[in-house]
């Protein structure tokens, strides 16, 4: 498999992971500080009722519209702070949406630079033995293989009929 397509599949794997990492989980504790405080919100609002039950009926009375003040107000921060987290968990999906887009097409477009850049290396039309002993020195093939893919570049630059046969060999040996 080509060492370019692998390094471009590696690239938005990552990204995927930062994706998870910067939109998904912030969302989820947010979620969480939501749901966190609505939960003590209701146990206020318990033990608010439970006090009034015990007092007299007047001070129940008074308890009773106390406690719907405070549930009321409750219920309308724990909707502001459920509203806030998802309008920032939007945010940060999006934002990471973004991110992991722009990472994919930088990555794809390198590797399709440099797989442009090493197919017209290896172009007999194009033939420059430097530039292909360069490609092979960048290569990860092992110091052997280099020196013998070398040896047959440098006798294609001195004899033209073996510039298709060298060429041939780069390519099999980098996959292409």
């Amino acid at each position: 498999m080509n060492k370019n397509v692998l390094i471009g599949i590696v690239l938005i794997a990552l990204a995927g992971a930062g994706y998870y990492q910067f939109s998904m989980k912030p969302a989820q504790e947010a979620a969480a500080a939501a749901a966190a405080e609505a939960k003590a919100a209701e146990e206020a609002a318990t033990k608010a009722a439970e006090e009034a039950a015990a007092a007299t009926k007047k001070a129940a009375d008074d308890a009773a519209a106390a406690a719907t003040a405070a549930a009321n107000e409750a219920a309308a921060a724990a909707t502001t702070a459920a509203n806030d987290a998802a309008a920032a968990a939007t945010t940060a999906t999006n934002d990471a949406t973004a991110a992991a887009t722009s990472a994919a097409t930088d990555a794809t477009a390198a590797a399709t630079s440099m797989a442009s850049d090493a197919m017209a290396v290896l172009d007999p039309a194009n033939f420059d033995a430097v530039k292909v002993k360069a490609l092979i020195d960048a290569s990860a093939l092992d110091d052997a293989l280099k020196t013998t893919l070398k040896t047959g570049v440098d006798a294609a630059a001195t004899d033209a009929a073996k510039v298709p046969e060298a060429l041939a060999a780069v390519k099999t040996a980098l996959g292409m």
